[in-house]
């Protein structure tokens, strides 16, 4: 793990920026860690680059960002498709959990990327437990970021499969960046020591194939979680 300042994380944000087109702003669901049977759980959609301290007005969402589908999936598995409504910076909803374990709250979007020859994916996690029990099974996006109840591991999955030296760069409330490389388990362990929210967001670019069918040359996928510590 590698800590840097902020003002370093920016100019190597946009140094990739200018070599392969990378989106910096997000997906992000904000809603607090822990629940309760029968009591209505709020939540809240974001699209921003905390690193830029920027938080993007709903109107000006890239593309057809706002178009997004929020699913929550049960600890038994049932998926229901959640309908948040839309404020000026954000879009806001809540469920009511009904059995004991891990909720997930789950987006997967792929903006329409117009003239780009770059696609941009958009993968937001949310992890809420309710009492004891089981979780749901892994993510089927295409790139999860998925934490460890009883840990403070992370761990990055690429099209189902743990993902080796992935790239993990988590905001702390304190304002520094640590940056880390994923094990061959796709794993990284977080330094969760202060209170407050930190946000976790994996990245990968997949380099398409030339003369691929969809006329792309690159996929970048987002994978994002805003992790509440009290």
């Amino acid at each position: 793990m590698k800590v840097t300042s902020l003002k370093s994380l920016c100019l190597t944000l946009m140094l990739t920026m200018l070599i392969v087109g990378v989106q910096a702003h997000a997906l992000w669901i904000h809603t607090s860690s822990k629940s309760e049977i029968g009591q209505a759980h709020p939540y809240k959609v974001y699209y921003a680059d905390y690193h830029e301290n920027a938080i993007e007005p709903v109107a000006k969402w890239y593309s057809d960002v706002k178009e997004f589908e929020l699913w929550l999936i049960s600890p038994s598995g049932k998926k229901t498709k959640l309908q948040p409504t839309a404020t000026a910076e954000y879009f806001e909803g809540s469920f009511t959990p009904g059995e004991e374990g891990e909720y997930r709250l789950q987006i997967t979007h792929t903006a329409d990327p117009g003239d780009s020859k770059t696609a941009y994916q958009f993968n937001a996690f949310a992890q809420v437990w309710v009492g004891k029990g089981k979780a749901p099974s892994l993510p089927e996006s295409d790139l999860a970021l998925v934490r460890n109840a009883k840990s403070s591991d992370l761990k990055v999955l690429y099209k189902g499969k743990a993902l080796p030296e992935g790239d993990i760069a988590i905001l702390g409330p304190d304002a520094e960046i640590q940056e880390f490389k994923t094990g061959k388990k796709g794993k990284a362990n977080l330094d969760l020591t202060t209170k407050g929210t930190y946000f976790a967001e994996a990245t990968h670019t997949e380099k398409l194939p030339e003369n691929d069918p969809s006329g792309l040359k690159a996929i970048w996928r987002c994978a994002t979680q805003a992790i509440q510590v009290d």
